[in-house]
């Protein structure tokens, strides 16, 4: 999982591939989208940087950054991991860069694994930490976007037929009950993964001894991966309540970041429909191939946005979110990395 290279963590080069392709298609996206809308590269409105627009970005900036902080720490407390708050609060940025420059933000569970570990959390809680933290915003997500798209028939998302938004929500339903499955009777769906492998093994597309040792280490990740979930089921009942609401905060003032911005330059949105489909969008983006989602999560914003916004704001909005919400916590993070995550050796 390490490696004493000066990163610890897969090597620079990666690192700095992923960052740049996140730029790439970053950059591409936005060019895309202000051509094909014709209103060009949008500037600043003067809306956005006035002193009162300033402060409730930056309150809700605060509750971004403080609630990430916050439900990974109660976790940890749940977990019966010492770990101060302060520890913890330098992670939220780590995880935000090295989870934008890895395809489906799969670095950033890592580096949160490596980060504890230095702090003298032990692998497998530190690891049962990473996956029940994320498990809370993904269980909360999957049950919030299809219970948005079946509640709000009447909402158009981006002129999309009814057959579109029923598809979207019928994914996310199987992906939501995979997924309890997963939590509550792992040795089913470990069956099932199992039969998929040996009907792999009997069409001659996978070797015996290859589907063994695939089989074992699913069996193995399971395992790890209910324990941890009971860890934190048996915890303090109070501090899993607190990481449980710190999720809900972190999601709901994500989500509700563009309905903000959109209210600052002179719009009247509907705040909940708002926060209803970037939960929608939140969840598209756990698909994304690309690094952080980059690209994609832009156009899924556009295209379930599209009807909720003036077209000529709509570049600037997306772009406003984004940044608060992700380029920030990235650059923040990028510099917080080079001194959380270096070598013991090298700070000699």
């Amino acid at each position: 999982m390490t490696r004493n290279d000066g990163t610890g963590l897969g090597g620079r080069a990666g690192l700095w591939l992923g960052a740049g392709l996140f730029l790439l298609f970053s950059c591409a996206v936005f060019w895309g989208l202000a051509r094909f809308l014709g209103e060009g590269i949008p500037r600043i409105d003067p809306r956005l940087i006035e002193p009162q627009s300033l402060a409730l970005i930056g309150l809700f900036l605060g509750i971004y950054f403080l609630a990430d902080g916050m439900r990974l720490h109660f976790v940890l407390r749940t977990l019966d991991a010492q770990v101060s708050f302060g520890q913890v609060m330098p992670l939220v940025f780590v995880n935000i860069f090295f989870s934008n420059v890895t395809p489906m933000a799969t670095g950033g569970g890592f580096a949160q694994i490596y980060y504890l570990q230095r702090r003298g959390v032990p692998l497998g809680l530190a690891a049962a930490a990473s996956t029940i933290r994320t498990i809370l915003a993904m269980l909360a997500i999957f049950i919030a976007a299809p219970l948005f798209l079946i509640g709000a028939p009447a909402v158009e998302i981006a002129g999309g037929s009814g057959a579109l938004v029923s598809s979207i929500a019928v994914v996310i339903a199987l992906y939501l009950v995979g997924f309890l499955v997963l939590l509550l009777r792992p040795d089913w769906l470990l069956r099932v993964l199992d039969g998929a492998l040996a009907l792999l093994v009997h069409a001659h597309l996978l070797k015996p001894d290859r589907k063994s040792r695939w089989t074992d280490a699913l069996r193995r990740e399971f395992a790890t991966f209910a324990e941890g979930f009971r860890r934190f089921q048996s915890g303090p009942r109070r501090h899993a309540v607190a990481a449980l609401l710190s999720t809900l905060l972190f999601l709901l003032t994500l989500f509700a970041f563009p309905a903000l911005l959109m209210a600052l330059l002179g719009q009247e949105p509907d705040w909940l429909t708002v926060i209803g489909t970037l939960s929608v969008v939140t969840f598209l983006m756990y698909f994304a191939p690309s690094p952080g989602g980059a690209g994609f999560s832009e156009l899924a914003f556009a295209g379930l946005m599209a009807g909720q916004i003036a077209p000529s704001q709509l570049v600037l909005v997306i772009f406003t979110w984004r940044f608060l919400t992700i380029y920030l916590g990235m650059a923040i993070g990028a510099v917080v990395s080079i001194s959380a995550l270096r070598p013991r050796a090298a700070r000699a």
